[in-house]
């Protein structure tokens, strides 16, 4: 997840119960975060909150780069948990500009949404996230549809199509298309990228990304080639004129490398990975996505991983290529298990580095794990600095590095793509180490109300990578542009 500063937590998130226009609203009682030990209240309220798994996602942009705009079309597959019968999703372009929707259909047929009844916007308590019900009732266990026509009205002048994940703000792919935000569901995703005009187009992405023009449309199918957490998929597209692509195979690894022309060293990159890319696979086992690593290389800021790529600065590029590890194929179940990726990977990551951590002290007691309900989105900061410490403590109790990447190794090979929470990863350090951690575990993370040591401050490159094209591409690109109709003098 994405490489992150030393903060003190964020307040905890709140629930509001909004009132959206042509919507009805629900208010759901407040309830208390739940203690580590009720996995059975746990999924229940998973099940609550979400109602529905989703199986497959499609989705087709067309993409118009001399308009900045999007028009879309996503189909998804689903089943509805049992006991549920309203279909629930996230999709922020429905809740934020409900105009921009233009068709939404339900096993085929059109619902009078946006602006009628057959839909509302849920709140839930413990989730700052707001959620679209579907009020028209689906019986039966079988698969269900929903496709939905829309668009994506795109912000900056500068030429860009492609993800913006923030997992620690918790915000996800439901920002593009209609899914569940939730590091559990996971679901196969097809997507097909298209850019209209005649500017040719550079594109990368998560999984297996094939070029397949139609006609005078560029076209590229991209295909997960598996089940996956909607928020661990990327696409970038960028201009071929403002951008260099290369491709290399390091230790067996398909690279591919795209960035600005003028940003960021490709050539430094690949000599980083050039090292970390065989480390990693010799201490942990195989990259985990046979299609390899495509990374959309950036000048400024930190990075954000996903499956089989990243966007990342060079400063964050080694942190977010290890989360291809731990955060994309090994995953948490719920976003406040999600600390668990982060600790490790910034303990492995630093402590590759030579950076010694000291051991969180088995008298520490914290709650800025428990303080987070299992439906809210987004984790602490903390994550980064105890949690790297409670890393140190589990390194210390397993012998060292080397008892402590045996247990990292079998935990990757063992439990891919099987979401599991923090205290089933208890479970597992118990069963392969026989020491029982779980009342430490409960101390240090769900224990009094404490929010824990306090942290240095943050370091800013850590937020977000910055997608920002360097000075002289927007200046060429305003020349090409030429003069705007708000350029002008007024009057």
């Amino acid at each position: 997840m994405e490489r992150m500063g030393r903060w003190l937590i964020s307040a905890l998130l709140g629930c509001l119960v909004l009132s959206v226009s042509g919507c009805r609203t629900e208010e759901t009682p407040e309830e208390e975060p739940l203690a580590p030990a009720s996995a059975a209240a746990d999924n229940a309220l998973l099940d609550e909150t979400f109602h529905i798994d989703i199986r497959d996602v499609q989705v087709t942009f067309d993409y118009f780069p001399a308009e900045n705009r999007v028009d879309a079309r996503a189909r998804l597959e689903f089943v509805v948990r049992a006991g549920q019968t309203l279909a629930r999703f996230h999709f922020t372009p429905l809740l934020d500009q409900p105009a921009s929707v233009s068709e939404i259909l339900l096993d085929g047929e059109r619902l009078a949404y946006p602006g009628g009844a057959d839909g509302r916007i849920v709140t839930v308590s413990g989730s700052s996230q707001r959620i679209l019900e579907l009020q028209r009732p689906l019986l039966g266990q079988g698969l269900h549809t929903l496709e939905v026509a829309y668009r994506l009205d795109l912000s900056g002048e500068y030429p860009l199509f492609s993800t913006a994940v923030n997992d620690l703000e918790g915000r996800g792919n439901e920002e593009l298309f209609p899914t569940l935000n939730s590091p559990a569901e996971l679901a196969c995703h097809r997507l097909t990228l298209r850019v209209h005009g005649d500017r040719p187009f550079r594109c990368i992405g998560s999984g297996r990304v094939t070029r397949q023009d139609d006609g005078a449309v560029q076209q590229w199918l991209l295909d997960s080639e598996r089940e996956l957490a909607s928020y661990t998929v990327m696409f970038a597209l960028l201009p071929e004129d403002g951008s260099v692509l290369e491709e290399r195979t390091i230790d067996g690894v398909p690279v591919r490398i795209l960035a600005f022309q003028g940003g960021a060293s490709v050539e430094t990159a690949f000599a980083r990975l050039q090292t970390w890319l065989p480390q990693l696979q010799s201490e942990l086992g195989p990259y985990p996505a046979p299609p390899g690593l495509s990374v959309f290389l950036v000048s400024e800021g930190g990075g954000m991983e996903y499956y089989g790529g990243t966007i990342t600065s060079l400063y964050a590029l080694r942190h977010e290529v290890l989360h291809g590890y731990f955060g994309c194929s090994v995953v948490m179940k719920t976003y406040r298990d999600s600390w668990l990726d982060e600790a490790l990977t910034e303990w492995y990551d630093d402590t590759a580095g030579g950076t010694v951590y000291q051991a969180i002290p088995d008298a520490y007691v914290g709650n800025w794990v428990g303080a987070y309900s299992p439906v809210a989105v987004g984790y602490s900061l903390l994550a980064y600095t105890d949690g790297a410490r409670i890393m140190q403590h589990l390194c210390d109790s397993l012998g060292g590095r080397e008892g402590m990447r045996r247990f990292l190794a079998g935990v990757y090979e063992g439990h891919r793509f099987q979401p599991f929470t923090t205290m089933e990863f208890v479970s597992l350090l118990r069963d392969f180490s026989g020491i029982d951690y779980q009342g430490r575990f409960e101390d240090w993370l769900y224990g009094g109300q404490t929010q824990g040591a306090a942290a240095p401050p943050a370091d800013p490159r850590r937020k977000r990578p910055d997608l920002t094209p360097p000075r002289a591409l927007r200046e060429r690109e305003a020349a090409r542009r030429g003069p705007q109709p708000s350029d002008g003098p007024e009057g």
